[in-house]
């Protein structure tokens, strides 16, 4: 019964969300007796799942652990991409571990969806393009971010030339790489068509909705074997920084520093060629993908603006430039 009881209670919760519920309205919401709740409860803040937080007034609300500051909860959400470039996440997680976080992921489709649910306080961190966050950043969302990450990655993929339309992620280090790539070859892109998820590129491309497309690792890879044409970026202006770590504003300075050295302490193994394993299972990807991505990627600690001013020079605009993405490191 009690594991019913827990089940349904956890439901409950997890529609609540951020907001929390009392433990009366708990009560009230699962039909259950006040007797059995509190048990359940005791259970699961034992566990570490739930937490009573201040609510109005001297009253208490239930919250699932993974809402709340990590250094109340004990739980960071990561919004993440299935991407091959996070070869340091299993590092990253096994720090915040020690730290003594448990790491939860959340995987979007694109990273403009990832960037939006960290400005909305849906996940603690996100790692995506720090062009992506700049972006945010200029509308007005409360983020912060952390150097470093990884270099290079993004890649044009076509047929025989490259035409005017391209498919790309919306607001990503894609549509970045296809508008700086093209005007470096003094070209324009005349329509950028967007897909929603690397998937969806790969299958629209195949389809013919486009000339080109722009993607990351290991679907660039993918198309390439089937014999279409690359042009990797990195080719033509050299190193250039593509995802590092986001924070809310809200985060505690107690879990801001501990993420951060983490982090910092993750891309210092990355770059040293020091890798847990794991990237596989976390993320639904194949070893073979894994392994490629260590030749395509290099990591840093730190930002470099010359990295970022050779992306820029070609691809800065109305909310991206160098004061939208100096904002993101200040504070």
């Amino acid at each position: 019964m009690s594991g019913e009881i827990r089940k349904k209670v956890l439901r409950v919760l997890e529609q609540f969300g951020k907001d929390g519920i009392s433990q009366g309205e708990l009560v009230e919401v699962t039909g259950y007796s006040k007797s059995w709740i509190s048990e359940v409860l005791k259970e699961l803040e034992e566990c570490g799942l739930v937490a009573r937080v201040p609510g109005p007034g001297r009253s208490k609300r239930v919250v699932l652990s993974k809402y709340l500051d990590p250094a109340v909860g004990r739980v960071v959400r990561i919004a993440v991409v299935r991407a091959s470039e996070y070869l340091y996440l299993p590092n990253f997680i096994s720090n915040l571990r020690r730290e003594g976080y448990v790491a939860e992921l959340v995987i979007y489709g694109n990273v403009s969806e990832a960037t939006a649910a960290l400005a909305r306080g849906d996940v603690h961190l996100a790692i995506t393009p720090i062009y992506t966050q700049a972006a945010y950043r200029a509308l007005g969302a409360p983020l912060r971010t952390y150097p470093g990450g990884a270099l290079g990655g993004a890649s044009l993929i076509y047929r025989r030339e490259l035409g005017p339309t391209v498919l790309s992620s919306r607001a990503s280090t894609m549509e970045v790489a296809a508008i700086a790539t093209y005007r470096y070859l003094q070209r324009e892109v005349e329509e950028f068509k967007y897909y929603i998820n690397p998937e969806e590129g790969v299958e629209r491309f195949l389809r013919g909705d486009a000339e080109a497309v722009a993607i990351w690792e290991p679907y660039a890879s993918y198309l390439e074997s089937y014999g279409y044409r690359r042009l990797r970026l990195v080719e033509l202006l050299g190193e250039y920084h593509c995802c590092t770590l986001a924070r809310h504003e809200n985060l505690s300075q107690e879990a801001e520093r501990k993420v951060r050295s983490s982090w910092i302490k993750a891309l210092e193994d990355a770059r040293r060629g020091v890798l847990l394993e794991g990237l596989e299972e976390l993320l639904g990807l194949d070893r073979t993908s894994v392994e490629r991505a260590r030749r395509e990627y290099r990591f840093t600690e730190e930002l470099t603006w010359e990295n970022v001013k050779s992306v820029l020079s070609y691809a800065s605009g109305f909310l991206l430039n160098y004061t939208s993405v100096r904002e993101l490191l200040e504070g």
